[in-house]
C-alpha cells in the first residue's frame, strides 16, 4: 500500500483535485484518464513511460538534476488520489517499483518505488515524477 512519507501543504484553506468541487479554469480535467493533458500535462510529456532513455539522459545531463520516468501512467492517477487535497508538496513511496531515475552522470537507477507530486492551486499536478531514496524536495 502506498503511503505519504513527508509533505509540506501551501494552503490549508480550499479542498482541491479529485473528487473536489473544480474551481480551476474551463471544465474540470478527467482525473481518471492518464492522457488528461489540463492534469498530467507536465508528467506526461517529460516524465512518462513513452520517453526514450536518450531523452531523459539528455535532460539529465543539461539540466544537471536527476530525471525520473514513470514505467505505467496509470501510477500518477493514484498519486493523484492519494495525495492529500491541498495545494502543496509530497513524496510518495509506492512499496513497489513505479519508475527510473536518469542520473546527469548518465548512470540509471531502476526499480524506484517513490515519487514527488506538487498540486497546484487548482488541484491538478503541476509535476510529478520517480525520484530515489533520500532525496528531500523541501524543508
Amino acid at each position: 500500500m502506498a503511503e505519504i512519507i513527508e509533505q509540506d501543504i501551501i494552503d490549508y484553506s480550499v479542498e482541491v483535485g479529485s473528487g473536489c468541487e473544480w474551481t480551476g479554469r474551463g471544465t474540470e480535467p478527467q482525473w481518471n484518464n492518464p492522457k488528461s493533458t489540463k492534469a498530467y500535462d507536465h508528467i506526461a510529456r517529460h516524465h512518462g513511460p513513452q520517453l526514450k532513455p536518450h531523452e531523459l539522459m539528455g535532460r539529465a545531463a543539461s539540466t544537471k538534476d536527476d530525471q525520473g520516468q514513470w514505467l505505467n501512467s496509470e501510477d500518477w492517477i493514484i498519486a493523484e488520489q492519494l495525495v492529500p487535497k491541498y495545494r502543496g508538496q509530497y513524496i510518495i513511496d509506492f512499496q513497489r517499483p513505479i519508475g527510473r531515475v536518469y542520473h546527469p552522470n548518465r548512470t540509471i537507477t531502476e526499480n524506484v518505488s517513490r515519487a514527488f507530486i506538487q498540486r497546484n492551486i487548482d488541484g491538478t499536478l503541476n509535476c510529478g515524477y520517480p525520484i530515489v531514496d533520500g532525496v528531500v524536495r523541501f524543508v
